[in-house]
């Protein structure tokens, strides 16, 4: 039989944020009591009350429950941390590390992994250890596949957490971690103007099909000075820009309609593209812009 708890019987320090089997057995909640409906198990060991939302704040909290002393919240946990929000927003799992010679168990949601940190690799927020920035990138950058990892980068460095060249001096410090000539390699595809995770697949897919790899955040003034518009993507000097519509609100998509045909005016070659362009297998975005660009040296060459 199911037992149900009544609202007004949950004792308040269990209402609104996570707890372990103890916590809630010293309040006079049992283990019996948590297999009603009123209560959600968030890791096996960690409940929440139903009428709480399930969120990455509340998983990274439920983590903090279970995870010991030596434990550092890492990769794209991490990076959630700092501010780049680069995953589906499905995707609530916490990251974590354990430096050799300990053991983590994983759970599911939790994903950990063993790792080699040094002190200064690890900072304390909010009473969590995490990966600095730096360290944050280069594991990213190391260890997630294409282009993941450059998405967390491009993220990262866009935010001002780290840069570029503070990345590649931390790689030059390392040795005998895994993959580090492949995340070195993958650092040169890092570009901090990058403002969103859309910016970064359109970038790279444009240099994967072979063209030139475009201006990021490219401004366009007139003639007079006059600032006209900030480009996702822009190739200056063909005056060809790529630009990615995710604008679901008609306002902000009549304010880019006007932005593009003044960029037209302005002898700009404008071209559109939505997710399914760039995430498609039959991606038609390269060729359209290859096009383009032959169309600009042709017409340059004519005149």
């Amino acid at each position: 039989m199911v037992c149900v708890v009544r609202r007004c019987d949950v004792p308040e320090p269990l209402y609104g944020k996570p707890f372990t089997l103890g916590q809630a057995t010293a309040l006079g909640v049992s283990r019996r009591v948590l297999q009603s409906r009123q209560w959600r198990q968030v890791f096996r060991g960690v409940w929440v009350h139903a009428d709480v939302d399930d969120s990455r704040e509340l998983r990274l909290r439920a983590a903090s429950l279970l995870l010991p002393a030596y434990a550092v919240v890492c990769g794209l946990t991490a990076a959630w941390i700092y501010g780049a929000d680069v995953r589906r927003a499905g995707d609530l799992d916490v990251h974590a590390s354990f430096p050799k010679g300990r053991r983590l168990r994983g759970r599911r949601g939790l994903i950990v992994s063993q790792e080699t940190l040094q002190p200064a690799d690890v900072w304390r927020l909010n009473d969590v250890a995490i990966t600095t920035p730096v360290r944050t990138v280069f594991d990213a950058l190391r260890l997630m596949r294409w282009p993941e990892g450059v998405v967390v980068a491009d993220a990262l460095t866009n935010h001002g957490c780290t840069s570029v060249d503070d990345v590649r001096a931390y790689f030059a410090t390392q040795r005998r971690l895994r993959n580090i000539r492949v995340g070195a390699r993958a650092l040169d595809a890092v570009d901090s103007g990058a403002e969103s995770r859309m910016e970064t697949l359109m970038r790279l897919r444009l240099v994967a099909d072979g063209l030139p790899r475009p201006m990021t955040q490219w401004e366009v003034r007139d003639a007079r000075g006059a600032f006209v518009a900030r480009l996702d993507l822009a190739y200056p000097e063909h005056k060809v820009a790529v630009e990615y519509d995710g604008a679901w609100h008609w306002k902000r998509r009549r304010d880019d309609d006007r932005r593009r045909d003044a960029l037209r005016a302005l002898g700009w070659v404008v071209i559109v593209v939505s997710s399914d362009d760039v995430l498609s297998s039959a991606c038609t975005m390269s060729a359209r812009v290859a096009a383009a660009l032959r169309a600009a040296t042709t017409a340059s060459s004519a005149t």
